[in-house]
């Protein structure tokens, strides 16, 4: 993998090559299936002996002038028979390089290709099994690395930036007062915008400033759930979602309603100290119930949620039928138009 990109899968890899962050160590954990050679790296995967043939050979390695090439690309086939051959345009003309060469197509003629794709299984015990991302998460989120963290899910009915936003409140990585006075940023206060009271830090902006406990008050008593007068950081409002006793599209509505309270006061905040608009109660309450149902009509498939009985939070029991979630509170309606209105709320 290329040093100077980034990416996601950049971080898991080296995720496990900083010895106290070591959570799965991926390459060891990975093994490539050799078929026809066309998914797999001849020199920098681990597909014949015990190492990458770049640590095996380095001398060949650095002639090499095209390092990431497959393993497709350095044999041909004739009459059932694999001839391996020296593809780089760099020739080999010394001794060592000919003897290094002899001894590296002595080695590939013990490797078992296939007339299929190549593919990769993931090392799991004393087994093997094909790899997939799903299998990979699921063992990642039973590591207890970050407990913090494990509060968190990703949800598709949330927009990405707000879970990237959540992601980083519950590790302490927005640039609250606090945050920035610590990275030594000159700033004219470090108490909270919104009280003027107390040093901004993630928990007090969030949950414990008066204006944040009054929109939580608020957002509680409309999804009828009681908060505790004790609950003093963003990882203990997780934890009291995830606690209550409900069924599970439900919660993830909650936990949807919750993204949008922090992601709204934190806009809030950013609206006063850079637009100089003063933050409103009635607003940002306001703002909370239409994001969530927006997110929740949009991202979450209920097409034909009703507004009026979202803003009174009516709509408290789901059902998980046929691989599908669809409403089935009716509040007023007849059996044969509460059925029917199932029908028409199906994902």
């Amino acid at each position: 993998m290329k040093s100077s990109i980034d990416g996601v899968w950049k971080s898991i890899v080296n995720s496990g090559s900083v010895s106290q962050n070591l959570v799965v160590n991926v390459k060891e954990r990975m093994i490539v299936k050799v078929g026809l050679g066309n998914k797999t790296l001849f020199w920098l995967d681990n597909w014949v002996g015990n190492r990458p043939l770049r640590d095996i050979f380095p001398s060949l390695f650095t002639l090499e002038s095209d390092k990431r090439c497959t393993v497709q690309q350095r044999y041909r086939t004739s009459q059932g028979s694999t001839e391996w051959f020296w593809g780089s345009s760099t020739p080999l003309t010394r001794e060592e390089h000919l003897t290094d060469w002899a001894a590296c197509k002595t080695l590939l003629c013990t490797a078992g290709l296939g007339q299929e794709s190549d593919y990769w299984l993931w090392k799991s015990g004393p087994t093997c099994e094909e790899f997939t991302v799903c299998n990979l998460r699921a063992e990642l989120d039973h590591i207890n690395v970050i407990p913090e963290a494990k509060l968190l899910t990703w949800s598709h009915w949330i927009p990405k930036k707000v879970n990237c936003f959540l992601w980083r409140v519950v590790q302490d990585r927005i640039p609250t007062r606090e945050a920035l006075l610590t990275r030594r940023v000159s700033l004219p206060s470090s108490t909270c915008a919104l009280c003027n009271d107390t040093i901004q830090s993630v928990d007090h902006l969030l949950v414990t400033c008066d204006f944040a406990q009054h929109v939580w008050c608020l957002i509680f008593q409309w999804l009828n759930i009681t908060i505790p007068r004790y609950t003093l950081s963003v990882v203990q409002l997780l934890e009291l979602i995830k606690a209550h006793k409900t069924n599970k599209a439900t919660k993830r509505a909650i936990e949807t309603v919750m993204a949008a309270a922090c992601w709204n006061i934190w806009r809030t905040r950013n609206n006063l100290i850079f637009n100089h608009k003063a933050p409103q109660i009635a607003k940002i309450i306001s703002d909370i119930k239409a994001n969530s149902f927006s997110w929740v009509k949009s991202r979450a498939g209920y097409s034909n949620m009703d507004w009026a009985k979202w803003k009174g939070f009516k709509l408290t029991k789901f059902k998980k039928h046929f691989g599908t979630l669809r409403s089935i509170e009716t509040e007023n309606g007849s059996t044969g138009h509460a059925k029917q209105q199932n029908q028409n709320n199906r994902f």
